[in-house]
């Protein structure tokens, strides 16, 4: 018998009387990547945050939602660690500094602060670290678009004027909506049924009697908990598809002018929106709404054309699911 086995094989053998210990499962691993690792906390943790995030639907499939965003999530982390490889062979570097400017320009640009900024992450599961960590790996992929992806993209005259064309007629008739909200916040991990109850009273409140536009906007200052808006009677301007979370887009879209919807559950927590009137869209002078169908198309080009690449880094890679 060698040595190693002299050592290794008493703590195999049972001890009379003593029940094995049961193995306790630490962690897993999600997928091999080249000489790298996914583990299962790293996807559940995503996952936990987007549930908080984007929670399912009431009457939604709960367990399919979580294992189709479980696998897209896997599909994600495993391209992360292809860009890192990627990273270290063409010494793409971002520094602090950077993620920093772009955090400020951010904040600027919302007219946040530190705290307001937390507090706006808090409510999608993220810490200021976190989302710093994710403007990282952004920018990283913005400098490897320049390197290895830029070339390949191609937007010529006739396809800016056929999309050109084709919007003119969509937009026909299209619109922007103008209205005001009432917030009840819900915390990260609670359900929010408190917050439901009470954006039911409140619509009671503002749908008894007359003078509906201005009791929304009293309100709104009561029990409004969105510090942007809370002030100006819950006043959120104009906004077009697209700017808004989805289903808080939805609802205020599918609302005649003058009619309050909700409550409506978002991320956030629970809104009630008062639809104030629909604003048509102005048309762009045809130079800038050109040169706009160009940025837009040469976006979504760079975005198909790096999925490309992706697709070409994992077909070269060792990739083991599990």
């Amino acid at each position: 018998m060698t040595l190693l086995a002299a050592l290794v094989l008493p703590l195999a053998l049972p001890i009379a009387g003593v029940e094995p210990a049961t193995p306790v499962v630490i962690d897993g691993i999600a997928a091999v990547v080249n000489k790298s690792v996914v583990l299962r906390s790293e996807v559940d943790a995503v996952l936990d945050q987007m549930m908080q995030a984007e929670p399912v639907p009431a009457g939604g499939d709960v367990n399919l939602a979580r294992a189709t965003r479980r696998a897209e999530i896997l599909e994600t982390l495993i391209a992360e660690k292809l860009l890192e490889d990627e990273v270290r062979k063409l010494r793409v570097d971002v520094t602090d500094a950077e993620v920093d400017r772009v955090v400020k320009g951010t904040m600027q640009e919302h007219g946040l602060d530190e705290a307001k900024l937390s507090m706006a992450l808090q409510r999608q599961g993220l810490t200021l670290d976190e989302y710093k960590d994710g403007l990282k790996k952004q920018l990283t992929k913005m400098k490897i678009i320049q390197l290895k992806v830029k070339s390949r993209v191609q937007v010529t005259d006739q396809d800016v004027k056929s999309n050109y064309a084709q919007r003119k007629a969509l937009d026909a008739g299209e619109f922007r909506v103008r209205a005001r909200h009432i917030l009840f916040l819900v915390p990260p991990g609670e359900g929010g049924r408190p917050q439901e109850q009470r954006a039911q009273e409140a619509l009671q409140r503002i749908t008894a009697g007359e003078r509906l536009g201005e009791r929304f906007a009293e309100l709104a200052k009561e029990l409004s908990e969105d510090p942007g808006s809370k002030e100006r009677g819950g006043d959120l301007g104009e906004f077009g598809r697209g700017e808004m979370v989805p289903e808080f887009e939805r609802a205020a879209y599918a609302a005649e002018p003058g009619t309050v919807v909700g409550p409506v559950r978002t991320a956030f927590g629970w809104h009630l929106i008062l639809v104030e009137e629909r604003v048509p869209l102005k048309s762009k002078p045809e130079e800038q709404a050109l040169d706009d169908i160009r940025k837009r198309l040469f976006e979504n080009e760079m975005e198909a054309q790096f999925r490309q690449y992706l697709e070409e880094l994992k077909r070269d890679a060792f990739i083991e699911r599990r």
